[in-house]
């Protein structure tokens, strides 16, 4: 049980960041606070909390552990208090902090604070999440559509080169 919930919680480690948060300029990080609030691009502690309760339970009950409503709503207070703690101490933020500040300039920031500001980049942030999640509908019904030609083609395909997997 002990081996399952460390490999749960192992899926959840961000990779590591060596770029130093001291190396940004105090005005980039204010930018980029600014723009992460603008766009809504922090998730809720609440958010936060879901996913990583959800993927915890998923991988309890894949490794056929018996997971109960209580043992659910014990998974769910635990990970919210670490993820408090988290979002308190700002680690998550200060490592968006370093991504945002590699791919933009102080300058490029006030553009996209600018941009998300006006009408249309107000409209866009609020359509975005239900616009990517009907995008991710269309993608995963598409790659249904289109797997068992795919498969079909690539088996036929390694046929043709003497290639066998052994069916």
């Amino acid at each position: 049980f002990r081996r399952v919930l460390f490999r749960s919680a192992c899926l959840l480690l961000p990779v590591a960041d060596t770029a130093a948060e001291d190396d940004i300029d105090p005005a980039k990080i204010a930018a980029i606070r600014e723009l992460l609030d603008i766009t809504g691009a922090g998730i809720s502690r609440e958010e936060w909390t879901r996913t990583f309760s959800q993927q915890m339970v998923s991988v309890l009950k894949a490794n056929n552990l018996a997971v109960d409503a209580r043992t659910e709503q014990l998974i769910a207070a635990e990970v919210d208090r670490i993820v408090a703690e988290q979002l308190d101490q700002e680690l998550l933020q200060r490592k968006m902090y370093r991504i945002y500040a590699r791919y933009f300039t102080l300058e490029e920031l006030h553009g996209l604070i600018a941009f998300n500001r006006s009408p249309v980049g107000t409209k866009a942030n609020r359509v975005m999440p239900v616009l990517m999640r009907e995008s991710m509908s269309a993608a995963q019904q598409w790659s249904v559509e289109i797997g068992p030609e795919m498969s079909a083609r690539v088996l036929k395909r390694l046929e043709s080169e003497g290639i066998s997997l052994g069916r």
